[in-house]
């Protein structure tokens, strides 16, 4: 049987769908962590439209993926399973078929799975957006933001009322500011902005603009991530609603820092939607 028929077939005996901890490494199925289950009519064809949609590569991705779907019958039993492979592709029983299938809706799957109550879906997205918005960094310039150049800071847009404190810290350094200084930009930014949603916005704004990786993840990323630290989480995913790309971008970066990022993930997914195939 080909694949195509072997999937048709499968999904049209399916009445449950598990998502599973880890992919091809992780041990028998039934050992697994069940991150979500889905029995819900609408949910489970949902699951088989974005699962079984695209392109057939011929081919494998060489790493053994982060989840795994699970199908059940009327009966509990598991009828096949497929693993996801970072941000795009599935790979169906690949012992058998050997044939990933790239995904016609690769965003819409990671939102489906956080919608349902899978975190850190978020990451995989990551580097698509930074790509589409522009924000990778330039293998000429300086990895690290260079103490001492103001234009740097106002294209970046970060906030005027910390700019005098930061222009003498170069991006490395600032990642590594002692508390207290972090305490003291932290009440700047409040003084100068009652409003938590706006400090929110301004915050996250910063952080989209940052390279990637380098400045985005381990320079002045850092900091502005303690500076968001301060705010209340309701706020920040206030902020990350606005529909602007950038603001997604940043909140994306701050999500995939925390320990749950799916409120995050239903607050910019229309402005993902919109920039990500």
């Amino acid at each position: 049987m080909l694949l195509p028929e072997w999937l048709s077939d499968a999904w049209a005996r399916t009445q449950m769908v598990r998502v599973l901890e880890d992919g091809m490494g992780g041990g028998p199925l039934a050992d697994r962590k069940v991150l979500v289950q889905l029995a819900d009519p609408t949910r489970v064809s949902r699951a088989r439209e974005l699962t079984t949609n695209g392109q057939f590569t011929g081919d494998i991705c060489r790493c053994l993926g982060g989840l795994t779907v699970a199908l059940y019958d009327a009966d509990d039993r598991i009828l096949r399973s497929g693993t996801v492979h970072g941000h795009g592709s599935i790979s169906w029983e690949r012992s058998r078929f050997a044939d990933d299938l790239e995904l016609a809706e690769p965003t819409a799957l990671a939102l489906f799975l956080s919608e349902c109550g899978v975190t850190g879906q978020l990451l995989s997205l990551f580097t698509d957006l930074v790509m589409a918005l522009g924000y990778y960094e330039n293998s000429d310039a300086p990895q690290f933001r260079p103490a001492g150049v103001p234009a740097v800071l106002a294209d970046r847009q970060v906030p005027n009322p910390l700019r005098d404190m930061l222009v003498s810290v170069a991006g490395n350094t600032a990642a590594n500011l002692p508390e207290e200084q972090v305490r003291v930009l932290v009440q700047r930014l409040a003084v100068a902005e009652s409003d938590p949603i706006a400090r929110a916005e301004a915050l996250v704004g910063w952080l989209g603009r940052l390279p990637y990786p380098t400045e985005a993840l381990w320079g002045e990323g850092v900091l502005v991530r303690q500076l968001l630290a301060a705010l209340p989480e309701a706020d920040i995913v206030t902020a990350a609603a606005t529909g602007e790309p950038v603001v997604a971008l940043g909140a994306l970066n701050w999500a995939v820092h925390q320990p749950d990022d799916r409120a995050v993930a239903a607050a910019i997914a229309p402005t993902l939607r919109r920039l990500l195939p």
